[in-house]
């Protein structure tokens, strides 16, 4: 693991392998870079792929200033920079990482070749939005264990927890995160609603619901596939909302498969 010190921010980050094609892996709310450690092995070894720890997660900086989303953005442009790779990438977002990764693309179209929505949360109706709220109120007040329940409940529910060490894994990573800097992303994704510049989107893509997740349907999941012209979406059958944690190797064949896909052969829309 290495640390990149930007203006005014330090990141944690990873750049492994020296293919061609560059994959950046973007990880979810109360995620940080380790949320791929199952997922890694099973990737290409002639893949260069890049992870790294979002402002306010992990072993990034945890500014105690709020910040945004466009921030994330902004991360993402200057971390790229900053690591001299100033040409398209690939990158695979899961849940709130899906949102960065489409609005890094919609910022930067030249720089984005193909985009892998893993549960995508592209969007937050008012209801969530109260409950960030009140879920970032909470944690800061009270510390990472009093969301933890609610949380994993429904992003790894029970029938996925079949791995004990991998469920307890997650489970002790979520409860390090620091309250103020989990409560900060929060409040940032509550920003978003990207579903009105869907359609802007030129980039191939993939969507991918897991079949057991309680936060992004499948049915959610297929109706904003159809929002983004030509996209394809299937469903990875052994995963809930954390599909690179509960289905690494699943993941790993749709992400290879897709990737591997001349940018001019059609997507096919598989189920």
């Amino acid at each position: 693991m290495n640390f990149i010190h930007l203006d005014g921010l330090t990141l944690r980050y990873e750049l492994r392998g020296g293919g061609a094609r560059t994959l950046v892996l973007l990880h979810e709310l109360g995620g940080s870079l380790e949320s791929f450690d199952a997922l890694m092995p099973e990737l290409p070894d002639d893949l260069r792929v890049l992870r790294y720890d979002l402002r306010g997660a992990g072993l990034s900086e945890k500014p105690r200033a709020p910040f945004g989303f466009a921030d994330h953005v902004g991360d993402l442009d200057r971390l790229l920079r900053a690591l001299g790779t100033d040409g398209p990438v690939d990158i695979a977002g899961v849940a709130a990482g899906a949102a960065l990764a489409v609005s890094f693309a919609l910022a930067h179209p030249q720089r984005v070749s193909a985009l892998a929505l893993c549960a995508p949360a592209l969007s937050v109706d008012a209801g969530r939005v109260q409950y960030l709220a009140a879920r970032s109120a909470l944690c800061m007040r009270a510390g990472m264990r009093a969301v933890a329940a609610d949380t994993l409940d429904r992003s790894y529910p029970p029938v996925l927890r079949t791995d004990r060490n991998a469920y307890l894994a997650y489970l002790g990573r979520f409860l390090g995160n620091d309250p103020v800097g989990y409560a900060h992303n929060n409040l940032a994704f509550a920003e978003v609603d990207l579903r009105e510049r869907l359609a802007e989107v030129r980039q191939r893509c993939l969507l991918l619901a897991g079949a057991h997740d309680l936060l992004r349907p499948q049915a959610q999941v297929e109706a904003l596939a159809r929002l983004i012209p030509g996209a394809a979406f299937a469903t990875v059958d052994t995963a809930g909302h954390l599909m690179q944690v509960q289905a690494p190797t699943e993941l790993a064949g749709r992400l290879t498969a897709f990737l591997a896909r001349p940018a001019t052969q059609p997507i096919p829309r598989a189920s």
